[in-house]
C-alpha cells in the first residue's frame, strides 16, 4: 500500500506548459483628476509574461472639459504622464477626451465630496493562535445617508535594506484596495487593512521581505472618494487577476483603463515602532462615542 501511494503522487507531478494566446498592443488609458492635479497616463498593453511597466507614450491630445472650459494637457516625460495644474472640485463634471494614433477615447467622471482621515493606527488582532498586524482607518463619511465609495493606499517608506534589496523603484504601495460604506458606523469611514502575521515578521524570510514592516519605517495613507465606475474598475481588476480577465473600462473608443475624478485626503506621517502596537482589545476610539 505505501508503495501504491508513492506511485499515484509521482504520477501527478508534471510539467505544464501554458499557451498564451498574443493578441496586438491594446491601448490602456488611467486618468485623474483630483483635488491636486490632473494627470493622464496613456500606455499599451504588455504579455502576460511581460512584468516591466510602460512608459507614457507621447503623441496624444489629451483634453479635460468641465463647466464649458478646456485645458488640454501637457506631455511630461520625467513625470511619465499628461498632465496640468488644474485641481478638481467635488460636485463638478469632467470629461476626457483623448485622440490617439487616429483614434477618439472619452470618459466622464463626477468628483464626490473628501472624507477626511480622522486617524491611522497600528493593532494587533488575535486570529486564532497567532497575532495579525492591522491598520485601523477613521475618516468622516461626506454623505452619511448615501451609499459611497473609496480607493484607500498605504505608502511605506523605508531604509531598511531589506525592503531596499527586495522592491525596485522603493518606494512602491504597501496596500491598496477599493470598498464601499456600507455597515460602517453612522457619520464614519472606517477600514481595518491588514498588513502581516507576526511570526512572518520574526521568520524574516527573503520572500516575505516586501511584504514585512520594520521598525522605524514610515507610514502615510491616502483616502479617495471616488465614483461607481472607478470602484468597479478596480474590483473587476482585483478578482480579474487570477483568472486574465480585463476589468471594466469606463471610457469609450475601445481602449483599457479608467477615469476617474476624486477626491484625495492624506493622513499624517506614522512611524512603524513594534513595541508600541496596543492589542486590539484595548482600542478604544475617543471620537466614536464609546
Amino acid at each position: 500500500m505505501p508503495l501504491l501511494c508513492v506511485l499515484l503522487f509521482t504520477a501527478c507531478e508534471k510539467e505544464i506548459d501554458f499557451d498564451y494566446h498574443e493578441i496586438a498592443p491594446l491601448v490602456v488609458v488611467e486618468g485623474r483628476v483630483t483635488n491636486e492635479g490632473t494627470e493622464v497616463h496613456i500606455t499599451k498593453s504588455r504579455s502576460v509574461t511581460d512584468s516591466v511597466r510602460g512608459k507614457t507614450l507621447p503623441g496624444a491630445t489629451v483634453v479635460i472639459t468641465c463647466d464649458g472650459h478646456q485645458e488640454t494637457l501637457s506631455y511630461h516625460p520625467a513625470d511619465d504622464c499628461y498632465k496640468s495644474a488644474m485641481k478638481g472640485q467635488a460636485g463638478k463634471t469632467y470629461q476626457l477626451s483623448i485622440d490617439f494614433e487616429g483614434k477618439h477615447y472619452e470618459s466622464t467622471s463626477t468628483m464626490p465630496a473628501p472624507a477626511p482621515i480622522i486617524s491611522t493606527q497600528f493593532y494587533w488582532m488575535k486570529v486564532l493562535e497567532e497575532r495579525l498586524l492591522v491598520n485601523v482607518l477613521w475618516a468622516t463619511d461626506p454623505r452619511p445617508d448615501v451609499r459611497d465609495y473609496y480607493y484607500f493606499r498605504m505608502d511605506r517608506r523605508s531604509s531598511h535594506p531589506h525592503v531596499l534589496a527586495k522592491i525596485k523603484n522603493h518606494p512602491k504601495p504597501y496596500r491598496w484596495n477599493v470598498f464601499d460604506d456600507r455597515g460602517n458606523p453612522p457619520g464614519f469611514v472606517f477600514r481595518d487593512i491588514h498588513c502581516m502575521m507576526e511570526r512572518t515578521a520574526e521568520e524574516d524570510k527573503e520572500d516575505d521581505w516586501d511584504r514585512i514592516l520594520y521598525a522605524g519605517d514610515t507610514i502615510t495613507m491616502q483616502l479617495m472618494t471616488i465614483d461607481q465606475p472607478t470602484y468597479d474598475y478596480f474590483r473587476t481588476l482585483i478578482s480579474g487577476q487570477s483568472g486574465g480577465a480585463n476589468p471594466i473600462s469606463n471610457i469609450t473608443g475601445g481602449c483599457l483603463g479608467y477615469f476617474t475624478a476624486a477626491s484625495i485626503c492624506r493622513s499624517d506621517t506614522l512611524i512603524y515602532r513594534p513595541e508600541e502596537v496596543l492589542d486590539a482589545t484595548d482600542y478604544h476610539p475617543q471620537f466614536s462615542g464609546e
